[in-house]
């Protein structure tokens, strides 16, 4: 083999190495959402009658951050948790007519459905939410 064939040759193999490590490194990319980022329309059934928040769900994979928006202002939660599975947890206190009242989120995301309990000292509360279309 002469020098210049030899040459061709490493510049070939160099040149499909570096192609096959990009290639292999692209597939790998960003990692996705979780599944409950996003604005939810909730509904949750309650002593004094339906409220109706909206849930507002930011942050990565690396952690995410929710807000309980209602007439009444924003909470933001403590305590976010999201698993594997779609589980969502959450804990937000708000003011209840002078009271301050901790509710404790957990729930399941399904595709654009978030159903769940809201844990109170005054018993649970069932929680339903849709996505909202943005």
């Amino acid at each position: 083999m002469n020098p210049a064939t030899g040459k061709s040759r490493n510049f070939l193999l160099l040149a499909l190495a570096v192609a096959l490590l990009t290639a292999g490194c692209s597939a790998y990319g960003a990692p996705a959402l979780p599944a409950a980022v996003g604005s939810w329309n909730m509904s949750i059934e309650t002593p004094l009658g339906t409220q109706t928040p909206t849930i507002n769900v930011t942050g990565d994979a690396s952690g995410l951050m929710v807000g309980m928006a209602s007439p009444d202002g924003t909470v933001e939660a403590t305590d976010v948790t999201f698993g594997e599975d779609g589980s969502l947890g959450f804990t937000v206190e708000i003011d209840a007519g002078g009271q301050q009242l901790k509710l404790v989120f957990s729930g399941m995301v399904e595709g654009d459905a978030l159903n769940g309990t809201f844990a109170t000292d005054f018993g649970d509360m069932t929680a339903t939410a849709t996505r909202a279309v943005e």
